[in-house]
């Protein structure tokens, strides 16, 4: 079975969301990177998908807005989501 992973947009979405560089139009690759280990070492059991106890134990402000998130209301967040989450903030600070 073919499972998706977190992409680096993914992780893009999170710094962006979590206030980190919300401020910021671009984000460099090292800010990019440590998003993306925080997410993957958020997936407790490396399904690709950060649930909402996986959101509490590591990303708290996604878990205090996984529902707004979680678009399609599975319960998880998909990496489609977190991409929708990064193209919404971005288009705000333009």
């Amino acid at each position: 079975m073919n499972i998706p992973r977190l992409s680096k947009t993914a992780a893009a979405a999170l710094i962006l969301f979590s206030g980190i560089a919300c401020a910021q139009q671009s984000i460099s690759d090292e800010q990019k990177q440590a998003a993306l280990e925080r997410l993957q070492g958020a997936d407790a059991n490396k399904d690709g998908f950060i649930d909402k106890t996986e959101a509490e134990a590591k990303l708290p402000r996604v878990a205090k807005n996984f529902d707004k998130l979680d678009s399609n209301r599975d319960g998880r967040l998909s990496p489609e989501e977190f991409r929708a989450m990064a193209s919404k903030f971005a288009s705000r600070s333009r």
